[in-house]
């Protein structure tokens, strides 16, 4: 068996691991979050194994990343092209599918200077035949009392996981930040064929300037997706309202007293099945739907260098929460020789941090800053 040296994953890989097998619990979710049932079935559904998911999911990662990146490149309209940094079985161009479906590897797409996007990442991160050390067992146990399934975690089980996520830094102040994840955890036992697998995830914006309509959108399209798949009174324990006060809780800076932005969705330990496989695939192919609209209205809109320096402020804001708060880039910058590229990628490109600034009194800056600190319902 081979064991995964965690400073060569990306930061991807760093957030879903340590959410999934460690203490720090990096995305976990926040402590109000109940841990959801399998959607459709029983996750030992012989029709749909957990690893025919993984291997379903991993597939449609790979397809997704690619399919993104040709539509933010072509809405940014330059002639920067994301950079291509692969590892592992995607190292080259030209690794052969059956590379990638049997070994470890990922790749971090970068473009910066665009048009739109002054600094945007989609990274994925596959790992496989990973074994679990007691510590780790122990931790996902602790997690899966309140679960469904056959499978009790061991030490010297066997994991897989795989990530999507695309961080996307705009230009122009009057279009968000727009942050994103997707993600599957797989454990097999070392002693038989059962396995059991979850997926977690989410979609968010950061705004500098509130363009209401525009927010109350994004929202108002994430509660109608999730209520097709999670209808009123269903029996998993799960909603928009939830996933969206899940999301407000983690994206959180307690110094501050202040939200990071005006949220989205968030969810996790929820079992891999077909039907939730459906969701969180939906999930996925929502993120350019709900984002590009809002850069083809505002991306070419006129601003003032002051309401440019006010978004390098609460970009300020961004980093800063991922660096005190966020347990994901905290543990992988805390490992031994990190690959810093990949756990730094989500950074803003440019940031400002003035002394006790404060907005002036009825403008739009201040208006944004009530809402980050009293988040509100936008899909009313």
């Amino acid at each position: 068996m081979m064991f995964l040296s965690l400073p060569k994953l990306s930061s991807v890989a760093i957030c879903f691991l340590v959410a999934a097998t460690t203490k720090v619990d990096a995305f976990a979710a926040p402590k109000s979050m109940p841990v959801s049932k399998a959607v459709g079935g029983s996750i030992n559904d012989a029709s749909s194994t957990p690893q025919d998911i993984f291997e379903e999911f991993t597939k449609f990662l790979i397809n997704h990343q690619t399919d993104m990146i040709s539509k933010i490149e072509q809405a940014d309209g330059s002639e920067n092209a994301f950079s291509r940094d692969g590892w592992g079985a995607f190292a080259n161009d030209n690794d052969s599918s059956d590379e990638q479906q049997t070994k470890s590897g990922g790749i971090t797409r970068v473009i910066q200077g665009g048009n739109v996007v002054e600094k945007g990442a989609c990274s994925l991160t596959i790992i496989r035949n990973g074994v679990l050390t007691a510590d780790r067992a122990a931790t996902i146990q602790g997690r899966q009392q309140q679960q469904e399934g056959d499978l009790v975690v061991q030490e010297g089980d066997i994991y897989s996981a795989a990530a999507l996520s695309v961080v996307l830094h705009t230009r122009n102040p009057f279009v968000p930040t727009f942050r994103s994840d997707v993600r599957i955890f797989l454990v097999k036992s070392a002693s038989d064929d059962s396995a059991v697998a979850w997926f977690g995830g989410g979609s968010d914006l950061t705004p500098y300037y509130l363009i209401d309509e525009d927010i109350s959108k994004f929202h108002k399209d994430l509660k109608q997706m999730c209520d097709s798949h999670f209808p009123e009174g269903n029996e998993y324990n799960l909603s928009h309202a939830q996933m969206k006060q899940f999301c407000d809780e983690y994206f959180y800076l307690p110094a501050r007293s202040e939200h990071r932005g005006t949220g989205g969705i968030f969810f996790d330990d929820l079992s891999a099945t077909k039907a939730t496989l459906s969701f969180v695939e939906d999930v996925a192919t929502g993120w350019m739907p709900s984002w590009l609209p809002i850069v083809e209205k505002n991306g070419s809109k006129e601003f003032t260098e002051e309401q440019k320096h006010w978004q390098c402020l609460r970009r300020g804001r961004y980093l800063e929460f991922n660096l005190l708060y966020d347990r994901g880039v905290k543990f992988g910058l805390a490992n031994a020789n990190p690959r810093v590229e990949g756990v730094m990628v989500s950074a803003p490109p440019k940031i400002a941090f003035d002394y006790n600034h404060v907005p002036a009194e009825g403008s739009e800056e201040e208006r944004l800053l009530k809402i980050l600190k009293e988040p509100k319902d936008w899909t009313v």
